[in-house]
């Protein structure tokens, strides 16, 4: 009893009852204190918020290549996606216009913030770095023939998911397929809106198992459907 609490090394206090009775109000009151400290800090203790996935147009070897980085969470998506970049500067947007308070970018620096912030629907024009009311069309050097906007690498996607982008191929025909191991799990031929030298916008829907794989997309050629201008995406189909 000495060791419980203070209040029983009184030995004038002998009735059993009595002795009984406060124990159990030592309990409820106090005397366990420290695992009732302990519930409340982890009451108090929240989780830490989950990274948000973005978006970026990264320009890889001369051609525009859709990456996804993670954020800390928050509203202003356009201004973590410009950080993501590495431009720190300030952004406004209105009336379908991005302000980018920067004084100066190379092209390849303006390409990729273009193509990055007018994948937001509130963003049609970018004006920056002392040019006014660029868009996507501004910088058809830097996209590839087949350009896989969605998903882009390092995405996570559902079951069921969309790969979507567009095309400037031989009769808008192109190859979307599934790869895992070397082995192909899925393969749909997908007619672009338009053909080569115009370009046209593709979608397709594919249904594949958890885990890892690629998107290959490619134009299969005239002379023998071998694959030409092939894209490949490493996405991972969660759970």
């Amino acid at each position: 009893m000495a060791g419980l609490c203070p209040l029983f090394k009184n030995r004038a206090v002998v009735n059993p009852r009595l002795v009984i009775l406060g124990f159990v109000a030592l309990l409820a009151a106090g005397c366990g204190s420290g695992s009732k400290n302990a519930a409340s800090t982890a009451s108090t203790t929240s989780a830490a918020p989950k990274p948000m996935a973005v978006t970026l147009f990264l320009v890889d070897q001369g051609m525009l290549r859709p990456q996804v980085r993670h954020v800390p969470p928050t509203q202003a998506v356009a201004g973590a996606a410009l950080a993501a970049l590495g431009v720190t500067a300030p952004i406004t947007i209105a009336a379908g216009t991005a302000t980018v308070d920067l004084a100066k970018a190379s092209n390849e620096l303006t390409a990729e913030i273009v193509y990055t912030l007018t994948q937001f629907a509130s963003v049609e024009r970018v004006d920056v770095a002392g040019r006014t009311g660029l868009t996507r069309d501004d910088f058809a050097a830097y996209v590839p023939p087949i350009l896989v906007e969605s998903p882009a690498t390092g995405a996570e996607v559902s079951r069921t998911f969309h790969v979507s982008g567009t095309a400037s191929v031989f009769e808008a025909t192109l190859v979307v397929q599934l790869v895992r191991a070397g082995t192909v799990l899925s393969k749909q031929t997908v007619t672009a809106s338009e053909g080569a030298p115009a370009r046209g916008s593709f979608d397709a829907t594919f249904t594949a198992p958890p885990g890892d794989l690629t998107v290959a997309a490619f134009s299969p050629s005239a002379a023998d459907g071998s694959p030409q201008h092939e894209v490949d995406v490493a996405v991972t189909v969660k759970p």
